[in-house]
């Protein structure tokens, strides 16, 4: 049987109608979920986040794990990206571009570059330590010190923009036993 011009018309309407509900449904669905859009601006994050990548940040519904990507605030009403490393109440050293966690090497396989910084303390127990992949060009918590817990905007949930580059956060990276 062949469709009539009017059928196609209707089909086409029908799809467009479908899509736009869907995209309406998607922006409720993120406000119920309190996310909200940020754009990635600087290169501290490289290679996980790029300048120009959008992601989709919600406010923390837990306690930060190791390896989140956390939002927080800085001087000058900027908000960073940074990964957490240091839980509270624990030894954080850096050395010779490795981070070491109570004695244990952490494993990092999202760094772009170590650095050669050094670091040596002792997290409270409200306190986070917060690096930045890319270490060279980050202002992170070796210039700043460990966060409170408290200070933090929310954690990032994905990426969505550009598609090729969706990130998702990978499982916790612990050191090993």
């Amino acid at each position: 049987m062949r469709r009539t011009g009017r059928s196609r018309r209707r089909g086409g309407l029908l799809a467009a109608a479908a899509a736009l509900g869907a995209l309406a449904l998607a922006a409720v669905a993120g406000r119920l979920a309190r996310l909200e859009p940020m754009l990635v601006q600087g290169e501290s994050m490289r290679p996980t986040l790029v300048p120009g990548q959008r992601i989709a940040v919600g406010p923390l519904d837990r306690p930060p794990a190791r390896g989140d990507l956390v939002v927080l605030p800085r001087p000058g009403g900027l908000e960073v990206v940074k990964r957490v490393v240091g839980l509270p109440g624990e030894r954080v050293r850096l050395a010779e571009g490795r981070v070491e966690v109570d004695g244990r090497v952490l494993h990092e396989p999202y760094l772009e570059a170590g650095g050669g910084d050094r670091l040596d303390l002792r997290l409270g127990p409200a306190e986070y330590l917060v690096l930045g992949d890319n270490r060279a060009a980050s202002s992170d918590g070796r210039d700043f010190g460990p966060v409170p817990g408290d200070a933090f905007v929310g954690r990032v949930r994905f990426a969505y923009w550009p598609p090729r580059r969706v990130y998702r956060r990978p499982r916790p990276v612990h050191p090993p036993p």
